[in-house]
C-alpha cells in the first residue's frame, strides 16, 4: 500500500494547479477550483505559492456582466528556458526556448567541429556569450542538448559511433561540466523527432524519416522513441538499399545514406550543403532540366525506402530534415506516386506525410526534452525548486 504525507499531497496539488493553468492561459480561480475538485482557500494558496516562485502571473481581468471582474492568471512562460545546439562540421545553431517550447532567441555561428577539448571550450564560450546577450540566468536553464551525427551513450555523455565527425568515443565532460545545469548529446535524428512530437502531441506511432546533409530516422511507438538496447534504432540510413553499391562512409555498399541524403540528391561532398541545397531548389523551381532530373532520381530512391520501411511498420511516415522542407505539394504527390507503383498491397499513401517543423527542427528538438519533462514532471521539480 502507498501512504502518501500532506507534502505529497499539497505538492500534486500544486502541480495540478500548475499544470491546468499551463494548458489554460488565461483562467480564473474559480475555474480552477470547479475543474479540480479543490477548495477556493487551497487554489488561492497555491496562487501564490506560484506567484511568489515567479512561475505564474496575472494578466488582467476576464469580462464580468456581474460583480468583480475574475482576475485571471497564465504561466510565466520565461520562467524556465531549455537551450537546443546542433553541431555541424563547420557551424553550430543554437536557440532557446520557453516553456511552451516557442523560440526566443536563435543564433547561428561558424565553428568548425574537432573531436577535441579545445572545440568544446569554444563552443561552452559561445554558449556563455549567448546566454549573457540574452540575459539568461543559469537558475532559469533546465538544461542544454545538443545535436549531433552519431549514436550517443544512454547517459548522453559519449559518442558511441561518430564516424561523420570522427568523434567516436568523444565525451561530453570538458563542456558539461562548465555548467551547473544538465547538459547531454542527443542523435540529430531523434532531435528532429523530438520537435515533430512537440508539434503534433496526438501523435502516436510513426515512422520518422530525416532528409537532410546525411539520412536518419526514428521510430515512434505510443508516444515513445524507440531508441533499441543500444541506440541503433532507427539508423536507416545504414539500411542495404542498393546491394553491393555506391560505399557508403560506414565501409559497407549500398546503404539507404548513399541514396537517400543531400549528399546523393547534389552530387556534393561538401562539409555543409545548405548554400547549395538554397540554389538547387532555385534552379528547380525555374525549371532546370537537370535539377528536375536529379531530384526525380533521389525521390524514386526515397520512395524505396519509404515502402521498405511501412511493409515493416504500418504507420504514418513523417519527411523531416533539410531537404524535406524544400519539398512542395507536388513533390510530395510524385513521392506517393512513386511508393504507390511499388506498394505490393495498397494504393492509398496517405499516411506519407510532411513534417510540421520547417526550421532549425535538430536545434529545436534538443531542447524540447527538458521543455517536456519539466511541464509534464512539475512535482519532481516542485521538490527543488520551491
Amino acid at each position: 500500500m502507498d501512504f502518501f504525507t500532506l507534502t505529497d499531497i499539497k505538492l500534486k496539488n500544486l502541480s495540478d494547479v500548475y499544470s491546468f493553468i499551463y494548458q489554460h492561459p488565461s483562467c480564473p480561480k474559480q475555474m480552477i477550483a470547479n475543474e479540480l475538485g479543490i477548495s477556493l482557500p487551497t487554489v488561492s494558496q497555491h496562487l501564490n505559492t506560484l506567484l511568489d516562485a515567479s512561475l505564474i502571473k496575472t494578466c488582467g481581468r476576464l469580462d464580468s456582466t456581474v460583480g468583480r471582474r475574475a482576475v485571471a492568471y497564465q504561466v510565466e512562460a520565461l520562467a524556465r528556458i531549455a537551450i537546443g545546439i546542433e553541431l555541424l562540421p563547420h557551424r553550430a545553431t543554437i536557440v532557446a526556448l520557453n516553456l511552451y517550447g516557442k523560440v526566443i532567441a536563435r543564433e547561428k555561428i561558424s565553428l568548425d567541429f574537432a573531436p577535441t577539448d579545445d572545440y568544446f571550450i569554444s563552443l561552452k564560450n559561445t554558449v556563455r556569450n549567448f546566454m549573457n546577450t540574452n540575459h539568461y540566468k543559469e537558475d532559469t536553464v533546465l538544461g542544454i542538448g545538443l545535436g549531433v551525427q552519431g549514436l550517443i551513450s544512454p547517459d548522453g555523455k559519449s559518442f558511441t559511433y561518430g564516424e561523420i565527425l570522427n568523434s567516436t568515443g568523444l565525451r561530453l565532460d570538458t563542456f558539461a561540466n562548465a555548467f551547473r545545469f544538465p547538459c547531454k548529446l542527443i542523435h540529430d535524428a531523434e532531435c528532429a523527432c523530438y520537435s515533430e512530437l512537440w508539434e503534433q502531441r496526438d501523435l502516436s506511432d510513426a515512422i520518422y524519416i530525416s532528409l537532410g546533409q546525411h539520412l536518419g530516422g526514428a521510430v515512434l511507438i505510443d508516444g515513445k522513441l524507440q531508441v533499441g538496447a543500444t541506440g541503433k534504432s532507427g539508423t536507416f540510413e545504414h539500411m542495404t538499399l542498393v546491394p553491393d553499391g555506391l560505399t557508403c562512409y560506414c565501409g559497407k555498399k549500398g546503404c539507404a545514406e548513399c541514396y537517400c541524403s543531400g549528399h546523393a540528391l547534389l552530387g556534393s561532398d561538401a562539409d555543409d550543403i545548405h548554400q547549395e541545397l538554397d540554389n538547387f531548389f532555385e534552379k528547380k523551381a525555374a525549371g532546370d532540366t537537370d535539377c528536375l532530373t536529379r531530384l526525380d532520381h533521389y525521390l524514386s530512391d526515397v520512395a524505396v525506402l519509404i515502402n521498405n520501411l511501412h511493409m515493416v511498420l504500418e504507420t504514418p511516415v513523417i519527411l523531416g530534415g533539410h531537404i524535406a522542407s524544400y519539398f512542395t505539394d507536388e513533390d510530395l504527390d510524385l513521392i506517393r506516386k512513386k511508393v504507390a507503383a511499388r506498394s505490393t498491397f495498397d494504393s492509398n499513401v496517405t499516411y506519407i506525410l510532411s513534417g510540421k517543423c520547417k526550421k532549425d527542427a535538430v536545434a529545436i528538438g534538443a531542447a524540447v526534452p527538458y521543455i517536456q519533462s519539466f511541464t509534464e514532471q512539475f512535482v519532481a521539480h516542485l521538490r527543488q525548486d520551491i
